[in-house]
């Protein structure tokens, strides 16, 4: 496994995702002082699924996020699917979504906030900032007919006339 043909985009998207990941699991994201005992509530958790299910998203994003930039970048040979948008582009929306994500949990339960809270959406910025980078890469993943460039000629038709 050769970590020099990581860029930085997927240095920061791979490293800051499995960071965000773990983070996730294990620290506080709402601390709610009992008097005798501090009461803290993991990221994964809230009260009702209003609250839990962004940060459960985001959760599932960046496994998928993380394992791709990891797929694509160390593993060239490998072809994955073709998408109606270059990979390059859905690796960019898809870090956009978890501090998108993460800010939508901050909003529907602001009492009682932790440092975690702010620590975990910072971190999804840095992820948002990979993406981009990501996003201004030329695409080598995925050479089926709809990760074209904008510019390139359409795919030609099926032999044998209409698909109809």
């Amino acid at each position: 496994m050769d970590l020099n043909k990581l860029s930085l985009g997927d240095k920061l998207v791979a490293g800051l995702g499995m960071l965000e990941i773990l983070l996730l699991f294990f620290v506080p994201w709402h601390s709610i002082d009992l008097g005798f005992d501090t009461f803290t509530v993991k990221a994964l958790e809230g009260d009702g699924e209003a609250v839990a299910w962004p940060a459960f998203l985001a959760l599932i994003v960046l496994i998928a996020l993380v394992a791709v930039v990891l797929i694509r970048a160390l593993s060239p040979s490998t072809n994955l699917p073709d998408l109606p948008i270059p990979w390059n582009q859905a690796i960019f929306y898809a870090a956009i979504a978890v501090p998108v994500l993460l800010l939508l949990k901050l909003v529907l339960q602001t009492d009682s906030l932790s440092f975690w809270a702010f620590v975990l959406i910072l971190i999804g910025g840095g992820i948002a900032y990979g993406g981009s980078l990501i996003s201004k890469q030329p695409d080598t993943a995925g050479a089926g007919p709809f990760s074209a460039g904008p510019g390139s000629p359409p795919p030609p038709p099926p032999p044998g006339g209409s698909t109809f």
